[in-house]
C-alpha cells in the first residue's frame, strides 16, 4: 500500500463544505489496518483528495496539506467526530 500512487484532479478550486469519511481494509490480518480518508463534496460526489493514514489528527493534517497542495480552498470541513 505504500507504494500505491493514483492521481485525483478537482474539478474545482473552492468547496463551500467538504466532507471527510473513510474505509479501512486489512492485509494478512485484522491488526494491519489500512485506512483510506478522503474528503468529498456531497452534493456531486465527486472525492476531492485522500490520504491513507491512521484516524488520527495527523492524517486530518496530511489532508488537509494536500488539499491547499492541490490548490483547494473550503469554508469548513466536516467529519464524524474523530
Amino acid at each position: 500500500m505504500v507504494n500505491f500512487h493514483y492521481a485525483i484532479t478537482p474539478r474545482k478550486s473552492y468547496y463551500e463544505r467538504p466532507e471527510t469519511d473513510e474505509f479501512w481494509t486489512y492485509v494478512g490480518n485484522k491488526g494491519k489496518k489500512y485506512r483510506l480518508i478522503y474528503a468529498y463534496e456531497r452534493q456531486s460526489d465527486e472525492i476531492v483528495a485522500y490520504v491513507w493514514g491512521k484516524q488520527d489528527l495527523k492524517t486530518a493534517k496530511r489532508l488537509r496539506k494536500k488539499l491547499f497542495k492541490l490548490g483547494i480552498s473550503f469554508g469548513c470541513i466536516f467529519t464524524d467526530d474523530w
